[in-house]
């Protein structure tokens, strides 16, 4: 059994450096563009060339993101970035948007590429698809359950899994909350985490929950499960976190290497409970089993904090305006970050402290220690420890030494007459270096073996030692001590510049067949969600309607749509040949046009996120394909598995069937009600509907000039008044 793979975050080059050193086989880390998580410190060019030379001269891997979706306008920016990451042999690139994996395939044959789990692929079809492009590995959606990653296993693509951090509440890839509500959009890169923001949830226009962050997930935790996650056959382990903090990644790096040292070295983990509470100290909501590990639907979230909860070190016994008085329940440490447990939620840092009266800079469990800091109606709260002065510290000394010890072998060869020669090889990488001329002087000392051993040996920062040493000389030949260490560093260098060579990729030819479709007269389509819309679409002269409720007709459901032809589909793993390419597909460039039109996808509605000066750089009046957009409704912002629902009515497991029998919406900080749809093919999935529609009916005009003939209407809580009244608008705009 091939070892898994450790891979770790990295916001910088030095916490991708603390990865490494800690243990992580790869560290995955994004550049100044184009990466999902736009507010990252992220890296400059010349920090990824180092960190891809950090990486392999150590024997660990360097992948990039370049995950998410790209407007046409920043193709030309796109290309030069892709330029350099192929020049400096990244390891991978990890992508979303379907337009990219196109291109770079197709023009970068040696690059390999991983499918971010904003692809949200978590099916065979959806396997099959990404193999059949050239993708060498996916990151499968975080709603893939163990038991369905058994199934996929034996797909000739390999697997990369999280397995700790945090969690979207929404399915990666499917979220437009942040786009629709503040126009920053999660895919790219601008998320606002509006799911970590205070909901309460009506029914049936009643309040049946509090004030809270319904949708703020905990984070997830599998250091317990490794055992079965190792056997499933995962390629990879994954650790959320690109905005965390080095110590965060020292802390779960080594904790999750000594699990799956213990694996592989058929002993029993020890002290796990102890990495668990570490792990909570660097940072967590609360853990979660996740749907990786079928965790209860009464477990996920954490309605309460949406911030690090720390761990708890103490309560406060007495409390004024001058300072509190904390019975600690483990150790403090002067410099550590404390938060008072209030819902205001009250945080310092530990600037000084008093045992007995004594200032001191650290103090133990069941101590009473004195804070000079003024907090009014604090007794008996909990103190939370949110940030360890001596992890900070610990880190900054394990970075002091070169972790990583890499075995040399080496052979030395001095004679008369010959040119010095020096091998060494790591058992991968051989190198062979000479001096520049024969030597030709005789020693008056000649030395012994020990002395060019322990020359040899002076290996410096770097992370090798010579295993061994063979020497072979005639004890006659003299070559200077400049001579020797020259050629020393001289090997070094060339075997680093070999380690960090990656050699040419081998994979399928990259061969799609080229799909045209002939190009139809302008074409309205409809979404219903209810029997009389569907009857006043018809009665307007709509000609293909899709519905979302329980029926014979055609179906819109966002998870487990069985493949059809014919149908609208939202995901990658959908695809047939016919179906019709969903808005929720994220198409917003000509190659990602291009790559779904020769899947066989026979028309394709482009994305919410694309305007009008964006469709224009399309070019479409040249494209042989059906092309559409969305002119008028309300987008689904979110499609979750979560059932919020059952948990504020108090289940523990979801299916409880209340939301095919009420109707629920989600109200935020501003009144605004959101509408709750169930899924009518899996009743434990729900959409978030917005609020507010999109209307482009008036500019109609304005896109067909521009190639577009598919638009696409979609109804939802409109009653039959509001319907027709749309309908009535389009029928004048139509015939005007």
């Amino acid at each position: 059994m091939k070892r898994v793979e450790l891979l770790a975050p990295a916001k910088d080059l030095y916490t991708a450096k603390v990865a490494i050193e800690a243990g992580a086989n790869a560290v995955y880390l994004g550049g100044k563009s184009f990466g999902a998580r736009f507010f990252a410190t992220n890296l400059e060019n010349e920090d990824l060339k180092e960190a891809v030379l950090f990486a392999h001269t150590r024997g660990a891997k360097v992948y990039v993101t370049v995950n998410t979706i790209v407007y046409q306008s920043e193709w030309n920016q796109l290309i030069e970035y892709l330029d350099y990451l192929s020049k400096i042999d990244v390891d991978a690139i990890i992508v979303q948007d379907l337009g990219v994996l196109y291109y770079v395939r197709s023009k970068y044959p040696h690059m390999e590429v991983h499918a971010s789990t904003q692809m949200n692929i978590y099916n065979e079809r959806g396997l099959e698809i990404l193999n059949h492009l050239g993708v060498k590995r996916v990151v499968l959606a975080r709603e893939t359950s163990l038991e369905m990653i058994k199934k996929l296993k034996n797909q000739e693509i390999e697997l990369e899994v999280f397995v700790h951090g945090a969690l979207c509440f929404c399915a990666s890839g499917n979220c437009l909350m942040s786009y629709a509500i503040g126009n920053r959009s999660g895919n790219r890169g601008k998320c606002a985490q509006p799911c970590r923001k205070t909901y309460t949830l009506y029914e049936n226009q009643t309040k049946i929950s509090a004030n809270a962050a319904l949708m703020s997930m905990k984070d997830l935790c599998t250091i317990q499960e490794i055992d079965k996650l190792i056997e499933a056959g995962i390629t990879s382990f994954k650790i959320e976190g690109r905005m965390k903090s080095a110590e965060y990644v020292y802390t779960t790096v080594k904790a999750y290497k000594k699990a799956i040292d213990a694996y592989y070295d058929k002993i029993p983990m020890m002290h796990i409970d102890d990495e668990v509470l570490k792990m909570k100290m660097v940072f967590n909501r609360q853990f979660t089993k996740g749907y990786l590990l079928n965790e209860k639907n009464s477990l996920f979230t954490n309605i309460d904090h949406v911030n690090h909860q720390g761990i708890v070190i103490g309560k406060i016994i007495r409390c004024d305006s001058k300072k509190i008085e904390i019975k600690l329940s483990s150790a403090l440490t002067k410099q550590d970050a404390l938060r008072i447990n209030t819902p205001s939620g009250i945080g310092f840092y530990v600037q000084k402290m008093f045992v007995d009266g004594v200032e001191r800079t650290n103090a133990r469990a069941n101590e009473i220690v004195k804070i000079p800091i003024g907090v009014k109606n604090a007794l008996g709260k909990e103190v939370l420890k949110t940030k360890s002065a001596d992890l900070s510290v610990e880190v900054k000394k394990f970075m002091l030494k070169e972790q990583i010890k890499i075995p040399l072998y080496g052979k030395f060869y001095l004679k008369i007459g010959q040119q010095a020669k020096l091998i060494v090889t790591d058992n991968k990488n051989t190198v062979e270096v000479v001096t520049d001329s024969v030597l030709n002087h005789y020693s008056n000392h000649p030395q012994n073996d020990i002395f060019y051993i322990n020359s040899l040996n002076k290996l410096g920062d770097t992370p090798f030692y010579f295993a061994n040493i063979s020497i072979d000389t005639d004890q006659k030949a003299f070559i200077s001590l400049k001579e020797l260490n020259h050629l020393r560093k001289k090997a070094i260098h060339d075997l680093i510049e070999k380690r960090n060579s990656k050699g040419v990729a081998q994979y399928h030819p990259f061969i799609v067949e080229q799909n045209k479709y002939f190009k139809f007269a302008p074409t309205f389509e409809a979404i219903v969600h209810t029997e009389e819309q569907y009857q006043i679409c018809k009665k307007y002269g709509i000609q293909i309607i899709y519905t979302d409720y329980p029926s014979s007709m055609m179906t819109v459901s966002r998870f487990l749509l069985k493949n059809q032809r014919n149908h609208m589909i939202h995901n990658v793993g959908h695809i047939e040949k016919n179906n019709v390419a969903s808005p929720y597909f994220n198409i917003v460039n000509k190659q990602a046009i291009e790559c779904i039109k020769n899947l066989g996808i026979s028309k394709i509605y482009l994305s919410y996120e694309l305007d009008l000066t964006q469709i224009k750089l399309l070019d479409l009046n040249k494209v042989e394909a059906n092309i559409g957009i969305p002119i008028y409704g309300k987008m689904d912002m979110m499609v979750f598995k979560h059932c919020m629902i059952a948990k504020a009515k108090g289940y523990i497991k979801k299916s409880c069937q209340q939301c095919w029998n009420n109707m629920y919406d989600l109200e935020d900080e501003y009144h605004n009600k959101f509408r709750l749809f169930p899924n009518p093919t899996d009743d434990c999935t729900l959409r978030l509907i917005n609020d507010k529609s999109i209307d482009l009916i008036n500019q109609i005009d304005l896109f067909k000039k521009e190639g577009i003939n598919l638009y696409l209407l979609t109804f939802t809580t409109e009653n039959c008044d509001e319907t027709e009244k749309i309908l009535k608008r389009l029928k004048l705009k139509r015939d005007s």
